[in-house]
């Protein structure tokens, strides 16, 4: 199983409260023109603004349950803007579609890219280059490497916060841990969801995932994106475009 097949009924509940990509990701669709194809697209965050917008767009990821909690969101949606939408499950690493179909911008929204190893950022970079059309924009936004790399390892279970499943009746205690791997840039995190039923519900349960992010550099990220056919264009250390630097919150990595 897919670890976030796993965790998907929780993962809406601490993701859906970011919103600062939103706006940087509608002037960047914008700017480049569509249509857009978000990789590791989940259950819809940034994929339905998109949408409303007015832009024609693509959502790719390979988790069921994930795509599943997307279809709703896409209901809910006007009819017009329901229609410019298509989720595919698929391997970005693979993914196949039409040679003459390509992209104004495709992007792999927040984090997303981390769960790629070298080998398989590789691959779906160069899968990614013939669909992005000239003038056109590759968008990777990660967490800041310098500050992941000074702050990864605590391998503890530490409580993150305390959540309510309006839906389920259930009040869930979010668990995370970190534990760094000596000598190589990667980040085993896992996440623990403890839930505890209202009051003549059923027993408190437990669901547990293991996800492994692998970082690079700024100048790692150069290099990889040139390998693989990509210019780098811009980097930006927030949603604002402020210019990156040891403190940054984000890495945004601009290409063509």
């Amino acid at each position: 199983m897919d670890e976030y097949d796993r965790i998907a009924r929780y993962y809406d509940l601490t993701h859906d409260r970011l919103t600062a990509d939103v706006p940087f990701l509608l002037a960047q669709a914008a700017e480049a023109g569509g249509p857009v194809l978000e990789i590791g697209c989940g259950s819809g965050r940034l994929l339905v603004p998109l949408a409303r917008a007015g832009q024609t767009i693509t959502g790719v990821d390979r988790s069921a349950e994930m795509l599943a909690r997307a279809e709703p969101r896409l209901a809910a949606l006007p009819a017009q803007a329901r229609a410019r939408v298509r989720l595919l499950r698929a391997d970005a690493r693979t993914l196949a579609l039409p040679a003459e179909e390509t992209f104004g911008l495709v992007f792999f929204g927040y984090n997303t890219f981390m769960h790629l190893d070298e080998a398989a950022a590789g691959a779906t970079l160069k899968r990614l280059r013939p669909l992005l059309r000239p003038g056109g924009r590759l968008i990777i936004d990660v967490a800041n490497p310098l500050l992941l790399s000074q702050a990864a390892d605590d391998p503890d279970f530490a409580l993150e916060e305390i959540l309510f499943d309006a839906a389920h009746g259930e009040t869930i205690r979010h668990y995370t841990a970190y534990e760094a791997i000596p000598g190589e840039q990667v980040v085993d995190v896992t996440w623990v969801y403890e839930t505890d039923r209202e009051e003549g519900g059923e027993e408190a349960s437990r669901t547990r995932a293991r996800l492994r992010y692998y970082y690079l550099y700024p100048h790692q990220y150069d290099l990889l994106l040139t390998l693989t056919g990509f210019r780098l264009t811009a980097i930006y250390g927030d949603y604002d475009r402020a210019p990156f630097d040891e403190e940054s919150e984000r890495l945004l990595l601009v290409a063509e």
